[in-house]
């Protein structure tokens, strides 16, 4: 194989990758605009938000209780 044709071989495995590329970014574009239960300008009602904050609080409550750099006091040489 001369180098023309690795060049014209590599050209073609890349104008195929490069429309395989546009066609996924096209059907991922396309089906995450499909895939949206509600109109324009409507809140989304997500049955999970207060299950959510709920951890969220509860991570709160514990960053307050351990601040960072509290643990392992004993493990350091100098402390």
């Amino acid at each position: 194989m001369s180098i023309e044709e690795a060049g014209l071989k590599e050209m073609e495995i890349m104008n195929t990758w490069q429309e395989n590329t546009a066609r996924f970014i096209e059907e991922a574009n396309s089906s995450w605009h499909n895939d949206r239960k509600f109109k324009p300008g409507e809140e989304e009602e997500d049955e999970d938000d207060d299950a959510a904050q709920d951890r969220a609080r509860a991570l709160d409550d514990w960053k307050d209780d351990n601040p960072r750099g509290a643990g392992n006091s004993k493990l350091t040489p100098c402390g």
